[in-house]
């Protein structure tokens, strides 16, 4: 890391906390400040997104709608990068040891993709397991959000299992889901091969979008 990275003032704001925690995630509440959230949820509104087919559950899980993908190094942002995703890293950074990853930051990358869920759509159980793959993290950016509208994040705090893609093995687990509601300005990251969905968003969201920047925190191999 060099110095200016060091030196940098935080992008996290001064109200965020963390909401909660588990074994194997964090929920963090208002990542930025404000005004700066305002930009960010303004910007994502901006951001074009096109309908693809859920990788997991092409038949039920519905379009959902995504916009690009970028890959960054965990160490390293550029001086006009969004602060979201200064502040992103930022908490990341902080919660290595959630991932089973103490001091490996210069080793580690992330994705970047904006996604979009309207009424309808949801992602079906899976953990995000191999690619290099460590964690993952879900940043929340639509400007509001009512619990009737669906679209929380579920996930079994706990490693998974090898039958753990099976729907009816699952409704067996030892650990009851936990239920992340989408709050807007909320961060969520979480260890890989751990079980989590997406909850459908209902019909009483109109033409809202579930918005979230999401990605993937990987281990560059040497």
């Amino acid at each position: 890391m060099n110095l200016a990275t060091l030196l940098a003032t935080p992008a996290t704001g001064p109200d965020a906390r963390i909401h909660s925690r588990g074994d194997r995630y964090v929920v963090i509440d208002d990542l930025l400040p404000s005004a700066d959230f305002e930009a960010t949820a303004d910007t994502f509104a901006r951001t074009r997104l096109k309908p693809v087919l859920s990788t997991i559950d092409p038949v039920y899980d519905g379009f959902a709608h995504r916009g690009g993908e970028e890959k960054q190094r965990l160490t390293h942002t550029a001086d006009d990068a969004p602060r979201w995703q200064r502040a992103v890293k930022e908490q990341i950074r902080a919660h290595l040891d959630l991932l089973a990853a103490p001091g490996a930051e210069d080793r580690l990358s992330l994705t970047l993709s904006a996604w979009g869920y309207p009424a309808g759509t949801r992602l079906s159980w899976h953990n995000d397991a191999g690619a290099g793959r460590i964690g993952a993290y879900v940043y929340f950016t639509h400007p509001t959000w009512s619990s009737d509208w669906g679209g929380g994040l579920a996930l079994i705090d706990e490693e998974s299992r090898a039958d753990a893609t099976d729907g009816n093995a699952l409704v067996h687990t030892a650990t009851h889901p936990t239920l992340v509601l989408p709050r807007p300005n909320r961060l969520v990251v979480f260890r890989a091969h751990t079980m989590h969905a997406v909850q459908r968003v209902d019909a009483t969201a109109g033409d809202r979008l579930r918005r979230t920047w999401t990605g993937f925190i990987t281990e560059d191999t040497p």
